[in-house]
């Protein structure tokens, strides 16, 4: 669920923090957690001579993976780091989604390969670039291990990074209680992405509700003490500037925006909302008006739907909600 449901007046005055990039001694001491050992898997890049028996070239995925573990040293500011470029996009996505399950960068990067995963994570853990924690996902469930980016990983994928889309990065954990949900939000891009994909579509960036609500509500903090009607006209302008809609008085932001880019060469947007077990019908009915695509897990999924199409049919019989939750 996003954290929008407040009223936008009451939003408007909350600070919008900046990182501060650290500066300090070379990176590569031990983890945060204290008891782990610095990594092997990076190796320098040195040729290797062929053997002379050796007669047939290894398989292309080996040879590529072997690139992948390949080192480079990145320097940031006055501190230096040895990555590879695995380690570089696990990086790059925990910053872009802030917080990962260890779990799902297992089941949709490292499929088959959990030994090179603890490995990737061992080193950027010891190069102080990462950290991981185990959260409690909800009462009756084991905890979730999770990650995000240190400062001063941070700054690395910052200066790493080359696209020219705006993409936006996070560091550190933010609200204990909403790890967990942020966390989800990550399996939710995997599946639109994979049909964006089907489609012929190409991803472009990804935007969290931090950006959205920044952008919302700072324009509408100079408008709070105008009288009802120019506020409600203002908020109307300001939700059609950045792709929302007004609903029941306030702007409904999604938990995720996905830019992309279509077949045509045109840029295209799908805006997307996690439920989760403590929404009700009214308020999934507000996200769906608001024109976002639903995902729930399924049991959270049929249930909403139930309650939304009132047990006659699998899409509500009104004027506006032509759209059933989706389950993950």
């Amino acid at each position: 669920m996003s954290r929008s449901s407040r009223d936008e007046r009451d939003q408007t005055n909350e600070p919008l923090g900046r990182m501060l990039l650290a500066q300090g001694r070379s990176g590569g001491a031990t983890s945060a957690e204290g008891n782990e050992e610095r990594s092997t898997n990076c190796h320098t890049r040195q040729p290797v001579a062929e053997p002379p028996s050796q007669s047939v070239p290894p398989p292309e995925r080996e040879h590529s993976t072997a690139v992948a573990r390949s080192c480079d040293l990145v320097f940031v500011g006055n501190r230096s780091y040895r990555i590879s470029s695995a380690e570089r996009e696990i990086m790059t996505e925990v910053g872009k989604f802030r917080t990962i399950a260890v779990a799902d960068l297992a089941r949709y990067r490292y499929v088959k390969e959990p030994r090179r995963l603890r490995q990737d994570l061992l080193n950027l853990k010891a190069q102080k670039l990462v950290r991981q924690r185990r959260v409690m996902a909800s009462k009756g469930q084991e905890k979730l291990s999770v990650l995000v980016l240190t400062r001063e990983g941070k700054h690395l994928v910052q200066q790493e990074y080359r696209a020219v889309w705006g993409q936006r990065f996070y560091a550190g954990f933010v609200k204990p209680r909403e790890v967990a949900h942020d966390a989800a939000i990550y399996r939710m891009f995997q599946v639109e992405a994979a049909e964006i994909d089907k489609r012929g579509g190409a991803v472009k960036r990804v935007v969290l509700d931090y950006e959205l609500k920044r952008d919302v509500y700072k324009p509408l903090a100079k408008a709070r003490h105008l009288p009802p009607l120019e506020y409600a006209k203002r908020q109307a302008e300001v939700a059609a500037e950045n792709g929302l809609r007004v609903v029941d008085g306030k702007i409904p932001l999604p938990d995720l925006r996905i830019e992309y880019e279509t077949t045509d060469g045109e840029m295209a947007k799908v805006d997307l909302e996690l439920a989760t077990q403590h929404y009700r019908s009214a308020h999934a009915a507000g996200k769906l008006r608001a024109g976002f695509k639903v995902y729930a897990d399924r049991a959270c999924a049929s249930r909403l739907n139930a309650s939304l199409t009132y047990g006659r049919s699998s899409v509500h019989e009104g004027p506006e909600l032509t759209a059933t939750i989706l389950s993950l």
